[in-house]
């Protein structure tokens, strides 16, 4: 039953009007079948993890450390230490590097160098800095990593440090 001048769009399950044509539904069942199935496979997170489009940049999550006049602090040295097993994980940096960073107070805690050994996976660290050979400034952060890159998850990354 239908009202008096529309057209049916469903007859008897099986037919479908559009346009004054008549397709036949169960005829195309499987075609139809196969599209839908098809678009609603496309949008799945395993197959983004799988083969999820990862950007070229190197990511490296840092900390920048400063007095309390808002002067970078240099650090002699730092650490970095995954809580749970001790493992030391501080990233190497050459000489000219490590300066640079040092005169902008900022030092590396973790970096896409460890993306595929920690993917999927969260992990607590905790960063070190010294300056003669004193403990000066000690954070735990939480950090993660992804299929591509790694994230920070929490953690100040920046701190504030009273040197006298």
């Amino acid at each position: 039953m239908h009202w008096k001048g529309s057209k049916p769009i469903f007859r008897c399950f099986c037919l479908t009007t559009f346009k004054s044509q008549t397709i036949p539904v169960m005829k195309n069942f499987p075609a139809i079948f196969f599209l839908f199935f098809i678009l609603f496979q496309s949008c799945s997170e395993d197959e983004e993890d799988r083969n999820g489009i990862c950007t070229d940049e190197y990511r490296t999550i840092v900390v920048s450390i400063t007095d309390s006049q808002g002067v970078p602090v240099a650090l002699d040295d730092f650490k970095v230490v995954v809580l749970k097993n001790g493992r030391d994980i501080t990233i190497e940096l050459t000489d000219a590097t490590f300066q640079f960073m040092r005169e902008r107070g900022t030092y590396p805690i973790f970096s896409d160098k460890y993306h595929e050994e920690y993917r999927q996976q969260e992990l607590d660290i905790t960063f070190t800095g010294f300056i003669d050979n004193r403990e000066v400034v000690n954070s735990n952060y939480r950090v993660g990593a992804d299929h591509c890159h790694v994230y920070h998850i929490s953690g100040d990354l920046e701190l504030i440090i009273d040197l006298e």
